[in-house]
């Protein structure tokens, strides 16, 4: 009489026949001939070969090998933002391994790379201004008195000498009325490059002067 061992190995498949891992199928008891109770989603054939990177997915008549990028992260080409990534199989065209250096930067397919968006140093003078936050009407007016002997009757003339019409309008009321200044407003960078020639380096410079007024 035949000896059969009680379980024998098989190959755990998911739903869409992709190999999970090994399991064992026991022995029949009530049959006597060898018979085994495969489980459900299991096959009884030679475990597949490891390879890295990718899963193997049975065909029906053997293995085939698909690419497996689960877990791995990955970036949009269009926004930059982490995607996930929860099927097997090759990458979208639309997403890429390299991580996006910075909000600056825009994907280019001919370079197969990120690359500096062509407006890149408006971009970064626009969030440098806005996110140097306000000053109180005292610490502004008082830089500027400091720094350029301008007080608030000089900043108006300058404005009447070098500008007309509404834009003369919103910036005379500005610097009469506002109770706070900010670099994100227009009209006051405008004042401060056009009328009064400052440079970048020097508004930057007043301004965080300013703050400790």
């Amino acid at each position: 009489m035949e000896i059969y061992t009680q379980t024998i190995p098989v190959c755990q498949l998911d739903e869409n026949n992709y190999f999970v891992g090994m399991t064992t199928a026991d022995l029949d008891p009530l049959e006597n001939n060898g018979h085994y109770l495969i489980p459900r989603l299991c096959i009884q054939v030679e475990e597949p070969v490891l390879k890295k990177g990718f899963i193997a997915q049975w065909t029906g008549y053997n293995w085939q090998y698909i690419e497996d990028h689960r877990g791995e992260t990955v970036y949009s080409k269009e926004t930059g933002e982490v995607v996930a990534i929860n099927e097997p199989g090759i990458l979208p065209a639309t997403v890429t391994t390299m991580p996006c250096p910075d909000i600056y930067h825009q994907w280019s397919e001919k370079a197969n790379s990120w690359v500096e968006k062509a407006d890149a140093a408006q971009l970064r003078l626009q969030n440098k201004r806005r996110s140097a936050g306000t000053l109180s009407r005292m610490q502004m007016l008082s830089q500027l008195e400091i720094s350029l002997d301008k007080n608030k009757a000089a900043l108006v003339a300058a404005a009447e000498n070098a500008m007309t019409g509404i834009e003369l309008i919103k910036i005379r009321n500005y610097i009469l009325e506002t109770q706070s200044f900010s670099l994100d407003n227009d009209n006051w960078w405008k004042f401060l490059t056009d009328v009064l020639h400052l440079d970048e380096k020097q508004i930057f410079d007043l301004w965080n002067d300013a703050i400790h007024i």
